[in-house]
């Protein structure tokens, strides 16, 4: 997966919290995360932003 940040190399990551376990991307380079939440939000964000 490439970066939509810095267009870097992203791997995959497992962590952890108190209650549950969750995979997101982390970026090599500029140490950009991304999960299914956070996609989730930013394309709400970007939805709401054009209306």
């Amino acid at each position: 997966m490439q970066c939509p940040k810095c267009k870097g190399r992203m791997y995959s990551e497992k962590y952890y919290d108190f209650v549950r376990s969750f995979d997101a991307w982390k970026c090599t380079c500029c140490g950009e995360l991304l999960d299914a939440i956070i996609m989730a939000n930013r394309a709400r964000n970007r939805c709401v932003s054009h209306v």
